[in-house]
């Protein structure tokens, strides 16, 4: 499994499996800052609301591009909302994160990877996704949950005062 950051630095290849598919460009509308323009080569053109990680934390926009070893889709991830897409520029479906438009300042977001998966761990939630792009399960977390550690088979995440709890990575129960 392959992931990879794109800063939005004006417009930016946007490459699957090894060969350039298109590009990105970061898009404002008239109230919001995070819609995601993708063009796929002569092919179609889709806009993407919520799409982007306008985080108050990072130097530039940016968004992530998970893909699956021998398959057409890639899972585009920065945003309120993650996307499926098919290489030639369909939408496949969309997701919902525990993100919230208004709290951009505290966005954080890390992907972490294991076994054949990857863990996307972000200011308010956490998501383990296989090898097929598929969500295994997402957990919600608070905002000052801190990610301290993967010890084994779970995640430690650390909450004011020091009081620590933990997340399983099998099946995403919580456990302190």
């Amino acid at each position: 499994m392959k992931w990879t950051e794109i800063a939005l630095r004006g417009v930016q290849p946007l490459e699957f499996g090894g060969k350039r598919v298109g590009t990105v460009e970061r898009r404002e509308t008239a109230d919001r800052i995070d819609g995601l323009a993708i063009c796929f080569g002569a092919g179609p053109c889709v806009e993407l609301r919520a799409a982007v990680d306008v985080s108050e934390q990072i130097e530039c926009p940016r968004v992530f591009v998970i893909e699956a070893a021998h398959r057409d889709t890639f899972l585009l991830l920065g945003g309120e909302k993650a996307y499926w897409l098919t290489s030639d520029g369909a939408v496949k479906a969309e997701f919902p994160l525990f993100r919230k438009w208004g709290e951009e300042e505290f966005w954080t977001m890390q992907i972490l990877d294991h076994g054949s998966g990857v863990l996307v761990i972000y200011e308010a939630g956490v998501i383990a996704i296989d090898e097929a792009l598929q969500v295994r399960w997402h957990k919600p977390k608070l905002l000052n949950d801190q990610f301290m550690a993967l010890e084994g088979n779970v995640l430690k995440f650390a909450r004011d005062h020091d009081a620590e709890w933990f997340v399983r990575l099998e099946d995403g129960n919580t456990l302190q």
